[in-house]
């Protein structure tokens, strides 16, 4: 029975947050940050199944601060550990030859902090595989060297050293987004990105750190706004900063994204933002965990604010924890048209990813009405 009532009625951030907010591990941006979104709209626009991860990753916060993001909270963004199988590992192998005996200087054995031998060995595989593939593309390998130890594989987060690079997961997998991004969209101007979800922020600081030219906002709620704002301010430090959350006109918000060069703002806030005013929206493994009205609710806000969209998501799954005493858990399977595309978008790329193979990416042009 009680199992039943957690599963109808999970427990619900902000109530966890006011028993917890006056410990004194947090720091004062995550409060900030926690404070202003819990009293704002875009609150309202959070999933059961958030609702229960952001707990989880706040008890991590709140007694080891970000010291342990690698092991406790990136598993929640796009770190796989043990969790993946057969069907996720099928486009990595599909360029690697079998037969091929390797050389190569790595400390495949290492134990990473917090994760045991298993989940190690596991995820430092997973890493050779993807480094594999990534050098079978070699003006993509090239940028490798281009990407920030101190914040790909800081805060614990877990990596192996293979022929003298450290490569960690995020790394990799960012590179082959932004390949996958710029396949998609390509402009010579000044370009103006948006992500919705950017989780730790680490497809953002891949883009940043190879493109100059890019005026970008990050569009998420906390923890991650804050983990991802924490991050741009190590790896960009000559670069200028907003945190726009208290913009609440179109005006003063259109006014100061363009004034820095990477922003932070919560979903409300897109309500504000100017028609077309973004050259290209993203959206990175982050649509298949939101219910189908706040789907909706993106949707028709990326309608008015860009020509050019791009996201990535699981090709089948559930929304977890959607499930009510009158409703079934919420099906998001895209060939079934559970996403419901508005007829007005134009799809003109759409690729498997290379890792988890059961992901794929898509690109619409967004026609006017």
């Amino acid at each position: 029975m009680i199992k039943f009532l957690k599963d109808m009625f999970p427990k619900k951030f902000g109530n966890y947050w006011k028993q917890i907010k006056n410990k004194d591990n947090f720091d004062k941006n995550l409060i900030d940050f926690t404070e202003k979104f819990i009293k704002s709209d875009s609150y309202k626009f959070v999933s059961n199944q958030w609702h229960l991860l952001n707990i989880s990753d706040y008890n991590s916060l709140k007694n080891h601060g970000l010291s342990r993001y690698g092991s406790d909270i990136s598993t929640h963004y796009f770190t796989f550990m043990n969790n993946y199988d057969h069907e996720h590992l099928e486009n990595l192998f599909n360029k690697l030859n079998d037969s091929e005996i390797l050389s190569l200087k790595s400390n495949i054995y290492k134990r990473q902090n917090n994760f045991d031998y298993k989940t190690s060995i596991n995820y430092n595989l997973l890493c050779l595989l993807l480094f594999e593939n990534l050098k079978k593309k070699p003006e993509l390998f090239k940028n490798l060297s281009q990407l920030n130890d101190r914040t790909y594989t800081g805060h614990n987060q877990p990596f192996i050293s293979i022929d003298g690079n450290n490569i960690s997961s995020d790394k990799i997998i960012s590179l082959f987004d932004y390949e996958k991004i710029y396949n998609f969209y390509e402009s010579k101007k000044k370009n103006t990105f948006l992500e919705i979800g950017a989780g730790s922020g680490r497809l953002a600081e891949c883009i940043l750190s190879l493109k100059k030219d890019i005026n970008y906002t990050i569009c998420d709620i906390p923890p991650s706004i804050y983990i991802s704002y924490e991050r741009m301010k190590i790896a960009f430090q000559n670069k200028k900063i907003g945190n726009l959350i208290d913009c609440n006109n179109s005006a003063a918000l259109s006014k100061n994204i363009l004034e820095n060069d990477i922003n932070f703002i919560f979903p409300h806030q897109l309500s504000f933002i100017k028609n077309d005013f973004f050259s290209l929206v993203m959206a990175v493994d982050c649509l298949h965990e939101m219910d189908k009205k706040t789907l909706k609710m993106y949707f028709n806000f990326i309608n008015n604010i860009t020509e050019n969209f791009y996201f990535s998501i699981w090709k089948k799954t559930k929304n977890w924890h959607s499930k009510t005493l009158f409703k079934k858990t919420e099906r998001l399977n895209f060939d079934k048209n559970d996403y419901s595309i508005p007829s007005n978008w134009k799809n003109i790329f759409k690729e498997d990813l290379i890792f988890p193979s059961t992901q794929f990416a898509l690109g619409y042009k967004i026609n006017k009405w």
